[in-house]
């Protein structure tokens, strides 16, 4: 398992949720112990590990949740570079249904927020999750559980709500400036298209007149060979 000072060496890296992740959201995180459901769901794919450890600080131990998370396989930390190049292989219909996605989330909004940070993990659900982790990884052992938490006062409970709100915030104005961004290459991607294909038609064009002006001066250099 990726030790702490290795998670802190690279605070660069980009956190994106695994496949594995990803099915977990859309399923129900609440399967997942409270401590990690809260960071599991935060995790948009464009925010690198410092941003994350510096700002849910009023969630506890961001990096002892982050090595949680990458122990069970439901997040990856990519280079940068990696990150990006995975974001150019996509398509752009596929960028603009996952950017949709993740914007109109209906889990994330005032009623139920609460609930899904601070309800109930699903019995059984997340000793299956380890189970599945250690076939890839036999030595892996989760962490200790941590101790009971104290009730969660609701000043508290809504100021964490509100702090992981901001967050989402700031990364919907990011998604939402990605978007334009994405749509605007589309738009010059489909105007490269149509010149391209005026350029096709001009080059015939220029062929079949420059067929048409040898042809001329054939005929005319016959027509006077013959008087």
């Amino acid at each position: 398992m990726i030790s702490r000072e290795i998670l802190f060496s690279k605070f660069d890296h980009i956190v994106v949720r695994s496949a594995r992740g990803q099915n977990v959201v859309r399923r129900d995180p609440r399967e997942l112990p409270r401590r990690v459901r809260v960071l599991l769901l935060a995790i948009d794919g464009a925010q690198n590990v410092q941003l994350y450890v510096e700002t849910l600080r009023g969630f506890g131990d961001i990096a002892e949740l982050l090595m949680e998370l990458l122990g069970l396989g439901l997040i990856e930390l990519l280079p940068p570079e990696t990150a990006q190049a995975r974001f150019v292989a996509k398509s752009a219909e596929q960028r603009r249904t996952e950017l949709d996605s993740l914007l109109d989330d209906s889990r994330f909004n005032s009623q139920n927020a609460a609930d899904v940070l601070y309800g109930a993990t699903t019995p059984g659900s997340f000793d299956e999750m380890v189970r599945v982790a250690r076939i890839e990884q036999p030595d892996y052992i989760p962490r200790p559980p941590a101790p009971p938490p104290a009730p969660v006062q609701p000043d508290v409970q809504h100021a964490q709500v509100e702090s992981l709100f901001a967050l989402m915030d700031a990364m919907r104005g990011e998604r939402r400036s990605l978007k334009a961004r994405v749509a605007k290459m589309e738009r010059i991607r489909q105007a490269a298209l149509r010149l391209e294909k005026d350029n096709h038609r001009l080059t015939q064009w220029v062929y079949t007149l420059s067929t048409a002006c040898v042809a001329l001066t054939v005929g005319l250099v016959l027509v006077a060979l013959r008087r």
